[in-house]
């Protein structure tokens, strides 16, 4: 099923003629839709926010 996806989207970029969007990008579109991908990006995201949290509490607080 995540075959038939990537498919479709390199399909659909590669398409566009001049707006050709480059190799990163396209890697980019084809990993979100892997979900072990996106799971350890979140958990990445959360580590970082966590450590961030304990190192330098008041960064991270609301401001008026």
């Amino acid at each position: 099923m995540i075959s038939n996806r990537t498919q479709t989207t390199r399909t659909l970029v590669l398409d566009r003629g001049k707006n050709t969007l480059s190799p990163r990008l396209l890697e980019l579109r084809i990993k979100i839709h892997d979900k072990e991908y996106v799971n350890n990006a979140i958990q990445r995201i959360a580590q970082v926010i966590s450590r961030k949290l304990v190192e330098e509490p008041e960064e991270l607080q609301f401001r008026d």
